[in-house]
């Protein structure tokens, strides 16, 4: 095997004065004034923050992908004086541009500021968070103590610098304290170890996402290696089980938000027992507050109060103010619990499921349905539903062979059951943190009313207990067996008589079928004709309409925006016209029997009705199960399926999948 060459640790100050001479023009510039930078993660990145933090002037560190126009945009927004990037020919690995009018009077207080760190936007327009010097310094310096930063002790990273954790506690942290730093550019999990072992790092950093394929790789773990700081996003019970049993107890979470510049809470180093309590029993806490730092919870929210805070959002006074609360506390937007004195995290307040009244925090769904049996990367999701709010949603990453058993064990058995699942679509952010109100948005989900719905089954009921009184049972042969095994099925669920009256438009469906059969007998066919007809009305009457209104909701969800009122219909495959979505509106699976039964034991109100109406085109119901886990020769991007429901009744619902589409 060939070996790799490893580069020594970073020193941080030689590493400032290789740059400087490349970067000489910012000298000019008055402190305060803006600096957008755009370089990939490495040595020139850290090079050009650290001078734009000794010179005192204003970093604005964007992503390396970020294209021409968001970056003269961000440039607009900070009004800029300079611009680091990587030159047009790639001759040098670093570029400085100083823009006309520069040097600019910067804005008041502008030279108190370090960093302008611009959040993702996933939740809408992107907020330039300002963090001054004494915030950086102050939440570096704790950051450093609590890891013993030391000139012996070198500290590693794997995360980009233009993130807020690894720019402040990695690169700020390492440059005050005179520490090495290592670098890890582009994570291999392997090289990272080796890198991490040949460096003599002591401490390194890490997010689940990366520690999920570390542990999967396996590498040996380094000598002299303390233990990984692990932060960004939570970390799960059954990630941290995973890294104990090939690496033990060498693990510390960590917790803080760009807005309180990294870290505000640690865990605190743990072995033995104690780590197995925390980290491995029950779900991990992210810790402990640092010095100077308090945390409070407000209607389960977790507001925190630190030195190390933000000055407010770069012009904008509204969201500063929403996010900022009197006395200095800022409101993380995160749900959590106290246990044990240690911060437990339960999900972001935005992403809390209000389902109906009950209000459902995703990390503790996916606790429930992790002990249920479900592994992998999965997440809990809000889905828009207009009578409860909320519904539930599971979104599951990968194929449906290897987590299929596991997810109807979920959906059937399960505290809190989803009333849509997804194969496929996982979002998440760079940091690995589940994007569940932008997965919650892929899904759709209906219910009806139970009310009129129980009113619908006493009617079937009913009808099914005069027809099987109408003449004797049909031979053994005949296909017409289903249907009085539907009757029977039916019939027990006639919990009063007479039969309730009403102006419910599928009645009028029944009473048909009660009056055909008692003139021709109970097993005489109906006439094509009329079944057709039937057909055609009771698709276009509740409560078969609301199948293909969940249909077309899913269509919307998909962004296929090209659907007639007449389509899809239930019972039908229906396809978009380009090809990238098809879906099933579908009855339950079977009707209930001394061996098969459906969810609720109860059997679908309309069975034996569809039955007796049905075609040969595609009209049986569809068992989703069996649907989801048959070979395709499509190869469809995402598959899936959404429950209608009525109270605690499971009426089917619609299967379907989705190509990618340009």
């Amino acid at each position: 095997m060939t070996s790799v060459a490893h580069r020594a640790p970073l020193d941080t100050a030689e590493l400032v004065k290789r740059h400087r001479a490349e970067l000489l023009g910012l000298d000019a510039l008055p402190a305060g004034a803006r600096v957008v930078i755009r370089l990939p993660h490495g040595e020139p990145l850290a090079g050009a923050l650290l001078t734009c933090f000794d010179l005192r002037l204003v970093a604005v560190p964007q992503h390396p992908r970020t294209s021409d126009a968001e970056l003269a945009a961000v440039v607009r927004r900070v009004d800029a004086s300079a611009v680091i990037d990587t030159p047009a020919d790639r001759t040098h690995p670093i570029g400085l541009r100083i823009l006309p009018g520069a040097p600019a009077e910067p804005d008041p207080g502008a030279a108190e500021l370090a960093f302008i760190m611009f959040t993702s936007g996933s939740t809408g327009t992107p907020k330039g968070v300002m963090l001054s010097r004494r915030a950086v310094l102050g939440n570096a310096t704790k950051t450093a103590r609590l890891h013993r930063f030391a000139p012996d002790r070198p500290h590693g990273t794997c995360l980009p610098l233009y993130h807020c954790n690894a720019l402040v506690m990695s690169l700020i942290g390492a440059h005050i304290t005179r520490t090495p730093l290592i670098l890890h550019t582009a994570f291999d999990p392997e090289r990272y170890l080796r890198e991490l072992a040949a460096g003599g790092a002591r401490t390194a950093s890490i997010v689940p996402a990366l520690l999920t394929e570390l542990v999967e790789a396996g590498p040996g773990w380094p000598d002299g290696l303390d233990y990984l700081i692990t932060a960004a996003a939570p970390l799960t019970g059954d990630l941290a089980r995973r890294f104990h049993r090939r690496y033990g107890p060498r693990l510390r979470q960590g917790y803080g938000l760009t807005e309180a510049v990294n870290f505000s809470l640690t865990m605190p180093e743990l072995t033995g027992e104690d780590f197995t309590a925390q980290y491995l029993d029950r779900f991990p806490p992210v810790g402990l507050p640092l010095p100077d730092t308090e945390v409070r919870l407000e209607s389960g929210e977790v507001w925190i109060r630190t030195p190390d805070i933000m000055d407010g959002y770069w012009r904008d006074p509204a969201a500063t103010a929403q996010a900022l609360a009197p006395g200095g506390w800022l409101r993380t937007g995160d749900l959590g619990e106290l246990r044990d004195g240690l911060l437990v995290l339960k999900g972001r307040a935005k992403e809390r499921i209000d389902r109906g009244g009950e209000k459902h925090y995703p990390l503790d769904v996916e606790r429930t349905w992790h002990d249920a049996g479900l592994r992998g990367r999965f997440a809990a999701v809000p889905v828009a539903e207009a009578a409860l709010g909320h519904e539930v949603g599971l979104v599951t990453d990968g194929p449906p062979a290897a987590t299929l058993d596991a997810v109807r064990t979920v959906c059937e058995r399960a505290a809190v059951r989803p009333a849509a699942v997804r194969w496929g679509g996982f979002l998440a952010t760079a940091t690995g943190k589940p994007q569940r109100t932008a997965m919650g948005r892929t899904l759709a989900v209906r219910r009806i009313s139970a009310v009129r719905y129980e009113r619908l089954l006493r009617y079937a009921a009913v009808t099914a207990r005069t027809l099987l009184g109408t003449g004797p049972a049909p031979p053994p042969d005949l296909p017409s067996g289903d249907l009085h095994r539907a009757l029977r099925a039916m019939a027990p669920y006639a919990v009063y008589e007479p039969v309730p009256t009403g102006d419910e438009p599928v009645f009028a469906a029944f009473d048909f079928l009660r009056g055909h059969m008692r003139a021709h007998g109970l097993w005489e066919p109906l006439p094509e004709a009329e079944k057709a007809g039937w057909r055609g009305y009771l698709r276009s009457q509740w409560p078969l309409s609301e199948y293909a209104a969940l249909a077309a909701e899913i269509c919307a969800a998909e962004n296929i925006t090209n659907v007639k009122p007449d389509v899809p219909q239930f019972g039908a495959w229906w396809e978009s016209e380009d090809e990238g979505l098809r879906l099933l509106p579908h009855a339950p699976a079977a009707t209930p029997t001394a061996t098969t039964a459906a969810t609720d034991g109860v059997p679908w109100a309309l069975d034996y009705l569809w039955r007796c109406l049905a075609d040969d085109r595609g009209t049986a119901p569809a068992d989703r199960w069996t649907w989801v886990r048959q070979p395709r020769t499509r190869h469809p991007a995402t598959v899936g399926f959404s429950v209608l429901r009525s109270g605690r009744h499971d009426l089917g619902g619609v299967v379907w999948d989705s190509q990618q589409r340009e």
